[in-house]
């Protein structure tokens, strides 16, 4: 690595942050913005917060970029794909209501060891 353990910190906390928080704000903003587009109300709070998951997801691509300058692919994906896999389903669970089974949470665990074994 080219760079200090806390620029790959805040590099990688700030791609997930990005990437996870606009994924959750499409999926919990598009149902009801899809269903107001229906009845002819393009501009709603729904349409808002989508857009606004939508450039978060843009941003989280910016810094994905600024992550491929610096770090070796073979680090950089397994572990923005391992933290991004991980932080999206335990938000999913705990904000969007959806399942977090014994399975996924093992899963999660698994992830997080191998982000450990590939960074070594």
């Amino acid at each position: 690595m080219t760079q200090r353990w806390w620029y790959a910190v805040i590099c990688f906390g700030l791609y997930t942050i990005a990437s996870v928080a606009g994924l959750m704000l499409i999926k919990a903003s598009l149902g009801p913005a899809y269903s107001l587009w229906g009845a002819g109300r393009y501009f709603n709070w729904s349409t808002l917060l989508a857009s606004i998951g939508a450039l978060l997801y843009i941003a989280s691509f910016v810094v994905w970029l600024s992550i491929l300058v610096h770090y070796e692919l073979s680090f950089a994906y397994p572990t923005a794909i391992g933290l991004t896999l991980a932080f999206s389903t335990l938000g999913a669970g705990l904000l969007l209501g959806e399942t977090l089974s014994l399975v996924r949470i093992t899963g999660i665990v698994v992830i997080f060891a191998g982000i450990l074994l590939v960074t070594r």
